[in-house]
């Protein structure tokens, strides 16, 4: 599956170069390249949550594979659902995503589910990935949207990719 923008143009600007000139904007001139964990970034429009997202992805060295987990506000698709296969398109090119590490997190809990429903008109991802793409021209994403879960079922999710 190619997971086409949803929100481009409404979220973030759809021209490439204006968008990564925005990017850079928020990212910073200096942006460092601390080892990371994990990244707490918002997942509203660039216009209300850019400056803080920028700020957070300018801290943190960014690999060439990362796990996007965000909330689903569609209610469509799975409760915990991973694209496992494809690739993910913005203004700014293709992202794949890595099948290999979605496998090993799908095996890993009965929670996570194959499911691209989910994906298909949520936003709150597909606006972080614009800067991981500025951050990391090599990236590849495992794409992984939450519905309302419990707490245990967040940890165990957690735990799994902490894991992988």
């Amino acid at each position: 599956m190619i997971r086409q923008p949803a929100v481009a143009g409404q979220f973030y600007d759809a021209d490439p170069a204006r968008l990564k000139a925005e990017i850079l904007c928020y990212v910073g001139p200096s942006p460092s390249n601390e080892p990371a964990v994990a990244v707490v970034a918002p997942h509203a429009g660039y216009l209300y949550s850019g400056a803080v997202a920028g700020a957070a992805y300018a801290r943190a060295a960014v690999p060439e594979t990362v796990v996007v987990l965000g909330p689903n506000h569609t209610g469509l698709g799975a409760p915990a659902a991973v694209m496992d296969r494809g690739t993910w398109t913005t203004p700014l090119g293709r992202v794949a995503v890595a099948g290999d590490l979605a496998d090993l997190l799908l095996a890993a809990t009965d929670l996570l589910q194959r499911d691209t429903t989910a994906h298909v008109y949520e936003h709150s991802l597909e606006v972080q990935v614009p800067f991981l793409q500025v951050r990391q021209p090599a990236l590849e994403i495992v794409p992984i949207c939450l519905s309302h879960l419990p707490y245990p079922a967040c940890r165990e999710i957690g735990e799994a990719v902490a894991a992988a």
